[in-house]
């Protein structure tokens, strides 16, 4: 009896021990969200993946920052389940989401909003030369792109869509003017998981683009919040709550308060950029982008 009780004791110490061990074997920049949803959280601000499990298969939201991410991304999925890649969802059109779809694609399904194959196509063209330019970045990056081909989504939704694979239900909603020309958030209802794109972004300044605006992304925060999510992915970031967005406003508030305060006393945007001041986010990256972040201000203020 003793000894059947060892041998049991020991195995379900033994299955304690193996389960920290597989979720390093996953890689370092993997993060569990909950039961079979996972993150590759990209290093340095870089751009992060979703990972979704199914009983049917697996979906992933965006493929990576870069090709030699796409790679470990696929080996991750590998441990994590025999079953093939159905779908690839993109949150946004940019090489720094899409450069890796040859990996995926097929088996995997890709969909975007409409105007993302427009904008992948315009990239290549305005940038020839970008892929033997970043395969010459390191000879990891040369072996990551060995076979690539610019795959552009095979399915483009307009407003909203609902894609149900196994278990689970996945809903795409358009983002509209918050970062790119085709802004996708991924919500999962049932799990309260969403995945908010690149207009709101953790702990560093976004770029904001002359089709971008405030409003919009305000508006946006506003619509994702009230989703009541337990879990918030944004594109480029640390994974965390609702706190993302309130982060957000508040940046903006601010800033849309000292400009409009500038604004009213006659000062052009040329002396707003030159005067403006946030020193309450000099901790977050990219703080180069904050000239940008001023236009977008002052067209709000002016209503134009």
């Amino acid at each position: 009896m003793r000894t059947r009780l060892t041998l049991i004791l020991a195995l379900c110490i033994g299955l304690f021990l193996t389960e920290p061990l597989a979720a390093q074997d996953l890689g370092p920049n993997i993060r569990k969200i909950k039961d079979g949803i996972y993150v590759y959280v990209g290093t340095n601000f870089n751009s992060n993946c979703g990972i979704v499990i199914t009983q049917e298969g697996v979906v992933l939201i965006d493929s990576g920052h870069n090709p030699t991410d796409s790679r470990a991304i696929f080996g991750a999925v590998k441990k994590l389940s025999p079953l093939p890649i159905r779908f690839l969802l993109d949150t946004e059109p940019h090489p720094d989401h899409t450069t890796g779809h040859f990996v995926f694609s097929p088996p995997a399904v890709i969909i975007a909003h409409e105007g993302a194959t427009a904008s992948m196509v315009g990239r290549e063209k305005e940038t020839p030369g970008r892929i033997e330019k970043l395969a010459g970045t390191s000879p990891e990056m040369r072996k990551a792109l060995d076979g690539y081909r610019f795959v552009p989504p095979q399915v483009e939704y307009r407003q909203k869509a609902t894609i149900n694979l196994g278990e689970r239900t996945f809903e795409l909603m358009y983002l509209k003017g918050v970062h790119s020309e085709a802004d996708t958030a991924v919500w999962l209802p049932k799990e309260r998981v969403l995945f908010s794109a690149s207009g709101i972004v953790v702990d560093q300044i976004n770029i904001l683009r002359p089709f971008v605006t405030i409003p919009d992304i305000l508006a946006a925060s506003k619509m994702m919040k009230a989703l009541n999510p337990e879990f918030v992915i944004p594109g480029h970031g640390q994974p965390g709550t609702v706190k993302i967005f309130d982060d957000t406003e508040k940046y903006y508030a601010l800033l849309l308060e000292r400009v409009g305060k500038l604004a009213k006393e006659g000062k052009s945007l040329d002396e707003i950029k030159k005067e403006v001041k946030m020193p309450e986010y000099d901790s977050w990256a990219s703080k180069e982008r904050f000239p940008s972040n001023v236009e977008a201000a002052y067209k709000a203020v002016k209503g134009s």
